[in-house]
């Protein structure tokens, strides 16, 4: 098991490249595809500035505390915030023929990540936790190459 890494980041969007970039740095470092950690990279830059918008409403100043574990074949990622909470039940992505910018996020999170789960049971804020597996079990074939 790889150490977590945590971030805490003021909600100010110029931020979110920080949190790219040290994922990146993580991802690269644990050899994880291209493709699979630019996939990750977007559920997370997703996350976080649906915490911007969402929880905080428009202050630049509050905290987004990103921990990022990878533990076997999971990487594990968790977004805190302290802002407003809203009903787990109105957490869903909006309908894909509605054609308008902004609103996919939360799809994006639940196409791309194994497991996507939301915690409001907190004075203040809400805790996503978001998990996907990084390595699929190899056929008889590729085991042999």
């Amino acid at each position: 098991m790889s150490q977590p890494i945590k971030l805490s980041i003021p909600s100010d969007p110029k931020y979110l490249g920080l949190i790219r970039k040290v994922l990146q740095e993580l991802l690269n470092s644990h050899d994880v595809p291209d493709d699979t950690a630019r996939r990750l990279i977007l559920c997370v830059d997703e996350a976080c500035a649906n915490v911007i918008k969402h929880s905080y409403e428009g202050p630049c100043d509050e905290p987004i505390e990103a921990t990022f574990t990878i533990e076997g074949d999971d990487f594990k990622v968790q977004i805190r915030d302290y802002g407003k909470q809203c009903k787990i039940d109105q957490i869903k992505p909006r309908c894909l023929e509605d054609l308008k910018p902004g609103g996919l996020g939360t799809h994006f999170m639940n196409e791309i990540m194994d497991e996507v789960s939301y915690c409001t049971d907190r004075a203040k804020g809400t805790l996503l936790t978001m998990i996907k597996k990084l390595k699929t079990g190899l056929t008889s074939t590729q085991d042999k190459r």
